[in-house]
């Protein structure tokens, strides 16, 4: 079930934020398709907590999603997601691997749902 499905079942409406031109997103959902663009680089571990989708019921396993950052923090290692222990979201397993991806030329974090 959607949150837009949701809404509508309890008759509620979300407030939409505007957003400016010089606003980028925090992360942004792959799909399949895009996931062979991804070029994998070498395991660190830092992060920013629950500003992801840790717990988000759409999210199934093997879903993932983007976290777009500097080429200078790609390189030193800054700006990564920190997967928090499973027991906090649920039993969901995440993996976060440092990584390029080729059809939008970013360099980032692609963070996917193992379990």
């Amino acid at each position: 079930m959607t949150f837009n499905q949701l809404d509508k079942t309890f008759n509620i409406e979300t407030m939409e934020f505007e957003s400016t031109s010089n606003e980028v997103p925090l992360f942004s959902r792959g799909n399949k398709k895009q996931r062979q663009y991804i070029v994998v680089k070498a395991r660190r571990y830092s992060g920013r907590g629950f500003s992801y989708p840790w717990r988000d019921p759409s999210y199934e396993i093997g879903d993932w999603f983007w976290k777009t950052v500097s080429p200078k923090d790609w390189e030193d290692g800054l700006g990564r997601p920190n997967v928090p222990n499973s027991d906090k979201v649920g039993g969901r397993l995440w993996k976060t691997s440092k990584a390029y991806r080729q059809d939008t030329k970013q360099y980032g974090y692609y963070v996917e749902r193992v379990a």
